[in-house]
């Protein structure tokens, strides 16, 4: 699957025209080898490779993406108000 991706290695667009555009006044990158099925938030590149990130890996349905990421999001939350803690114990 044909996928473009902003200059930071963000998901742009999987539109041809409206990514061919970008591709053209230099705002994108054009991948070509993007996994089928994947839903765009899960997906980054490395710039200057363009190898491509499936957040939670291929294998994962984005459900089970989807809970990775909230626990993630929540062993960090716990960690910065640790943190936040310890800062004013002191």
């Amino acid at each position: 699957m044909i996928y473009y991706f902003t200059l930071k290695g963000e998901p742009f667009t999987a539109n041809t025209a409206t990514g061919d555009d970008a591709v053209a006044k230099g705002v994108a990158i054009k991948v070509d080898n993007v996994p089928d099925g994947i839903e765009s938030w899960r997906l980054s590149i490395d710039p200057a490779t363009k190898a491509v990130t499936v957040f939670g890996g291929v294998e994962k349905d984005e459900a089970a993406a989807q809970a990775q990421k909230e626990e993630e999001r929540i062993a960090l939350a716990a960690e910065q108000a640790a943190a936040r803690a310890a800062a004013e114990a002191e």
